[in-house]
């Protein structure tokens, strides 16, 4: 009995089962000692027996425990429990909740379930628990059963703690590999689809039966087709049918043994041409992959040199065909002025002269039918230094039309069917008279001196390039056509027609250079010429010459060849021929001038700069020592601007510049001349 009377309350007694271990112990003595009166679980000999048992349970347990009691949730642990992070060695009577609060968002429902009376193991997901620094973290599973009082209601929990760090790192390891290995197999997949991408080569993967399954970018923009016009397409299609043999030999090969072997196919393009690859191919089992290198320039590059090749031969054939006849037409040319010389030399030793004057006219005769045919050649090669100028053809053609008269014969017809308002060309007018007056010989021949000749002019504008891609561009063009009614060109004869020295005409009617002159003039004017022909049906020969823009003169000026003497104006002669700047000399020298001649660029500029001023400059394009007729012009304008030069020229390989000889004072005569002309030139350009 107490001292006032009440009854004594008996000691209380806490059922504390502590194991062997020092550290069971110790933990007892600390739930002991504790002041359990500050938390609303009450100084420790009023707790339940309920509660007392649980604490003694807990401590029993080799997990690591707690027994979370009371409506504010307040913790009773084990030593076990105490060694994890975040428990702290003053957990003891704190609340649940504030122990786990960094996981609490994960732990309260599992608490309240339990407090609901379920209980619980959550191990998937495992928690983390963090332990301070330097230490590694813990992954836990928890548990999570019910405690209930001595009338049965839920009144806590008891929290176990298993560790599975071991577990959680080897599933870790497990799954870091599984990622690895995944990523390298994106890597690989990502390297692949960017290799498919942005290759220039093109890549296609088929099925056995040869169908279309996929193509890359590349694939569809050298072929032009889109995914949508070529799924599940066989490849067989869109392989030239030349090459569809080929290609099943080689893919049943590809299928069956794995060759590795290159294969050269061509695939249509979306616009019906084909292009040329060199295909590698490999089969996996179940899909072919082709990776193919498009070759068609290279293969089309080979086929230009193969066809330059060959042309080259075809012109071998020709300059042998050329020098042969060039050497038989000279041989004559040439015995005719030896003979008429050397007879000449003979009657003046003789000191005869009644027959003088007709070896005078044999040689003269002779050495005008070289000029042709020197002239006629340069056209073909298009060496033929040109002077062209602005003129409408259909003037040009009535002007020349008693040439053309007197060449087809008093039999043959002209007719003439010309455009009304034709557009200007820019052309040489003594070539073109040269090129009309052949062709009409051609055409008289051609008829047998009895038939029609019909000259017809048109504007034509090309949309295209004509006849192909390497001939004219398009733009706007003047034709010119002559056609007759004779008896027509074989196509062997129409393909070699253009050749110097080839004719159909009997021996000795004929050089064979009048349509390869024509060839030559029409291409040097930056034209193109064919001919059309049927046997027996006539010839019709075809030119086209590029419109001119710049204005035509009202009237061609007709140079008229002049008697009179010149009054001692200065000339300054430029030549390397010494022969023939001595045969000028003279002649120019007779005609009234005062000449000076030198024979090279250098000594013409020494001369123009401490002789001068000269009159007029008579000067070779083609001078030896570094420096042509051209330049040397140039510098003497530069010296004085308005000096007046009339260049004379047999070769040029390169033609003189529109602007030089579109200046005033400038001038072009092409050799070989008459000494009379080149005087008649000199006269006039004086006068101007």
């Amino acid at each position: 009995m107490a001292a006032n009377g009440t009854p004594r309350e008996p000691a209380p007694q806490v059922i504390l089962q502590s194991s062997v271990s020092a550290p069971v112990d110790l933990m007892g003595e600390r739930i002991a000692r504790f002041d359990w009166g500050r938390t609303s679980l009450g100084p420790l000999p009023r707790w339940p027996a309920s509660l007392r048992i649980a604490v003694d349970m807990m401590h029993l347990s080799p997990f690591p425990c707690a027994v979370v009691w009371g409506p504010d949730l307040r913790v009773v642990h084990n030593d076990a429990y105490r060694a994890l992070l975040p428990v702290a060695p003053d957990a003891l009577g704190m609340a649940f909740d504030a122990l786990w609060s960094d996981v609490w968002p994960a732990m309260g429902p599992w608490v309240f379930k339990a407090l609901e009376g379920r209980s619980s193991f959550v191990e998937d997901p495992p928690l983390r628990i963090a332990r301070g620094e330097g230490a590694e973290p813990l992954w836990c599973a928890f548990g999570y059963a019910p405690i209930r009082d001595e009338l049965g209601s839920v009144a806590g929990c008891l929290h176990t703690v298993i560790e599975t760090t071991a577990s959680v790192e080897g599933y870790r390891h497990w799954r870091e590999q599984a990622e690895g290995f995944e990523r390298q197999i994106e890597q690989h997949v990502a390297e692949r689809e960017q290799f498919w991408q942005l290759s220039r080569d093109a890549m296609m993967t088929v099925s056995r039966e040869l169908k279309l399954h996929a193509a890359n970018p590349a694939w569809h923009r050298i072929l032009g087709w889109t995914e949508e016009q070529v799924r599940d397409v066989s490849v067989l299609e869109l392989v030239h049918p030349a090459d569809r043999a080929e290609v099943q030999v080689a893919v049943s090969g590809f299928l069956q043994y794995s060759n590795t072997e290159q294969l050269e196919t061509r695939l249509r393009h979306r616009d019906g041409h084909y292009h040329w690859f060199r295909w590698s191919a490999r089969f996996d089992g179940s899909v072919l992959t082709a990776v193919g290198r498009d070759i068609t320039e290279d293969r089309e590059e080979a086929a230009r040199q193969s066809e330059a090749l060959m042309r080259n031969n075809e012109r071998l054939e020709v300059v042998g065909q050329l020098a042969g006849g060039m050497g038989h037409e000279m041989n004559n040319l040439l015995s005719g002025i030896g003979g008429s010389l050397e007879l000449l030399q003979r009657r003046l030793q003789e000191g005869r002269l009644e027959r003088v004057g007709a070896y005078v006219e044999v040689a003269r005769d002779s050495v005008q039918r070289a000029m042709e045919l020197t002239h006629r050649l340069l056209a073909f090669s298009r060496y033929q230094p040109l002077a062209p100028k602005p003129l409408y053809l259909n003037r040009q053609l009535r002007l020349i039309e008693p040439m053309l008269l007197r060449t087809l014969g008093a039999e043959m017809r002209l007719d003439w069917q010309l455009d009304v308002t034709p557009w200007a060309v820019n052309l040489d007018v003594s070539q073109l008279e040269n090129a009309l007056i052949n062709l009409c010989a051609n055409a008289r021949e051609a008829c047998l001196e009895r038939g029609t000749v019909t000259l017809h002019s048109v504007n034509r504008r090309l949309t295209a390039c004509f006849p192909d891609e390497s001939g004219l561009p398009p733009g706007d063009y003047v034709a010119l056509h002559v056609e007759d009614d004779g008896h027509g060109m074989s196509a062997v004869d129409i393909a070699r027609a253009f050749e110097p020295f080839f004719t159909t005409k009997p021996v000795g009617r004929g050089s064979g250079l009048g349509l390869s002159m024509v060839y030559g003039f029409v291409g040097q004017s930056g034209g193109y010429v064919w001919i059309e022909s049927t046997p027996d049906l006539g010839t019709k020969v075809c030119m086209l010459f590029p419109r001119c823009h710049e204005p035509v003169p009202a009237e061609p000026k007709l140079l008229q060849r002049s008697h009179r003497l010149a009054q001692g104006e200065r000339l300054l002669l430029v030549d390397d021929e010494i022969g023939l700047r001595a045969v000028m000399r003279e002649y120019l020298t007779e005609r009234g001038f005062e000449v000076t001649e030198v024979g090279d660029a250098n000594s013409a500029l020494e001369h123009f700069r401490h002789d001068g001023p000269f009159d007029l400059v008579i000067t070779d394009i083609g001078l030896p020592g570094g420096f042509s007729g051209r330049q040397v012009a140039k510098a003497m304008r530069m010296q004085l601007p308005l000096q007046k030069i009339l260049f004379i020229t047999g070769y040029a390989d390169q033609s003189i510049d529109a602007q030089l000889l579109e200046q005033p004072g400038m001038a072009l005569m092409n050799k070989p001349f008459a000494l009379a002309d080149l005087v008649d030139e000199a006269l006039r350009m004086l006068e101007e």
